[in-house]
């Protein structure tokens, strides 16, 4: 087991690192929450599984639990879910100091969270995120947020409402990662990558040594990986908990990734828009004399054998791609902001980029 704590402006909390520790759910809740009350928000996809284990813990220390499932998906994560979250909150006479958990992936912990910054003003925040990229990435550092739908010719507008909203505590349990389908775990390691690329060479090198028995979820390359991305995140959070400066690093290929996603019946998770979206911040930074073509190449290479989406879906259009980069919640004074690669280890923001870059960028990675 291990345990890093991160301090945030509200107050520090762990994120711990146990095989198995979903079975201690209970005990540490109740640690860090004054109210036995608490609602499960679940992945609907994990409530029967994780979700029964999870309550079963909680009832065991002493909590009143009940539990909520919601949809997994880019569209559900949405106001509609909030509120659905907080009649849940209302119907189970849920109290300031009744902690909400959110357990799922990253969509779950988006809108669970933004739930609990709101309801009564705030309520404790737990994540047990279930999976690798809620564990890395999403569960850490207090963003919450839900999408909402942009103005004509339309599309997705990516956590364009949210909150920051620091948890009490993360609790990554390894274990659950195989129980679900391998294209999840492939969407953590696009974020694992990223952090890799912009703050650890010898992340990097790591993640490129243990990808096979990584694939395979070996027990120690997963808990090193785990531990590994964390330490990172939460390194850059605490020194810019509201994203005024370094924390904006962590959005490198995110950019393009929202864009995608915001696409009507967009066929990629999170993840692998994050993994096309990597492609074409490294292509960006290439064309700008920024990053040395070889580094592009081996960002291209580690994904194709992560069995990560390198190139756009068959039908995606450059115009709506570049409209839905136009309201990416980073612009700032009408400029699209990216994150770019100097090298590995070293990002940049940049505000100046011709549009025709960009473009052609998206034209690389597929788009008509």
């Amino acid at each position: 087991m291990t345990t890093r704590t991160v301090h945030s402006a509200s107050g520090a909390y762990d994120v711990v690192v146990e095989w198995g520790g979903l079975a201690s759910l209970g005990p540490r809740v109740r640690q860090v929450a004054s109210n036995p009350r608490a609602l499960i928000v679940a992945d609907a996809n994990v409530a029967a599984t994780h979700g029964v284990k999870a309550m079963q813990s909680l009832r065991k220390a002493g909590c009143h639990v009940a539990m909520i499932d919601v949809a997994a998906t880019e569209r559900s994560k949405s106001l509609r879910t909030v509120r659905a979250i907080y009649d849940a909150l209302l119907t189970h006479r849920m109290e300031r100091g009744s902690p909400v958990i959110a357990l799922g992936g990253g969509i779950v912990g988006d809108a669970a969270g933004f739930a609990a910054a709101t309801y009564l003003r705030g309520v404790p925040l737990i994540h047990a995120p279930t999976s690798l990229l809620a564990m890395v990435d999403a569960s850490i550092g207090g963003k919450t947020g839900v999408n909402i739908n942009l103005p004509p010719p339309g599309g997705l507008g990516k956590n364009l409402v949210g909150a920051f909203w620091p948890p009490r505590l993360v609790l990554c349990d390894p274990a659950v990662l195989r129980t679900l389908p391998p294209r999840e775990l492939r969407c953590g390691l696009a974020e694992c990558i990223k952090h890799a690329l912009i703050a650890d060479a010898h992340h990097l090198d790591q993640i490129e040594r243990d990808l096979a028995p990584l694939l395979r979820l070996k027990r120690e390359p997963l808990e090193r990986l785990i531990t590994a991305s964390v330490d990172i995140k939460a390194a850059i959070v605490e020194r810019d908990e509201r994203e005024s400066g370094e924390r904006a690093f962590l959005n490198l290929g995110h950019t393009f990734a929202h864009a995608i996603e915001s696409l009507p019946r967009c066929p990629f998770k999170h993840g692998e828009a994050v993994a096309i979206g990597l492609m074409g911040a490294c292509a960006v930074s290439a064309a700008t004399d920024r990053l040395a073509p070889d580094v592009h190449a081996r960002v291209g290479t580690l994904l194709d054998r992560a069995g990560l989406p390198r190139t756009l879906h068959r039908g995606a259009k450059v115009e709506p791609l570049l409209h839905a980069m136009r309201f990416d919640k980073k612009v700032s004074g009408g400029r699209v902001r990216l994150i770019l690669l100097q090298a590995i280890g070293r990002p940049a923001i940049a505000d100046d980029v011709p549009v025709k870059v960009v473009a052609d960028a998206w034209r690389g990675l597929g788009a008509a």
